[in-house]
């Protein structure tokens, strides 16, 4: 019995990790670079976070949310695809995707906005 229940506790835990990874990660149809910038804007315009060390020719961004940091990574997939993670850096979920989902809303805002000249 006592074997049961540690197995399905791990399940339980597995299944949540893995359902907050699903909440971390969007694929946009856009080019690294003005994702890249997009996501840069998108932090720099929220008093809440704090950008803390930036690296574009990784694609990644470190930024303060409270007392956390928080890392937004892109990788590009295609030509005009592009992915974008955003990951606690000690991988504590315990605000859950909160953050990952406040940072994807203005950065589609920040898309949805932006002169069709500027977008690739």
């Amino acid at each position: 019995m006592k074997k049961i229940i540690i197995t399905l506790i791990m399940l339980f835990s597995v299944c949540f990790a893995q359902s907050m990874f699903e909440e971390c990660y969007r694929i946009y149809s856009k080019d690294a670079d003005t994702l890249f910038m997009s996501a840069l804007g998108a932090i720099n315009s929220d008093s809440r976070f704090s950008i803390s060390e930036i690296q574009s020719k990784n694609g990644y961004i470190l930024f303060l949310y409270g007392s956390k940091y928080y890392l937004l990574t892109l990788t590009k997939r295609y030509q005009n695809q592009t992915e974008i993670k955003i990951l606690p850096q000690n991988s504590d979920f315990s605000q859950g995707s909160t953050v990952a989902q406040s940072v994807f809303a203005l950065i589609d805002a920040r898309l949805k906005n932006m002169p069709m000249g500027l977008v690739k």
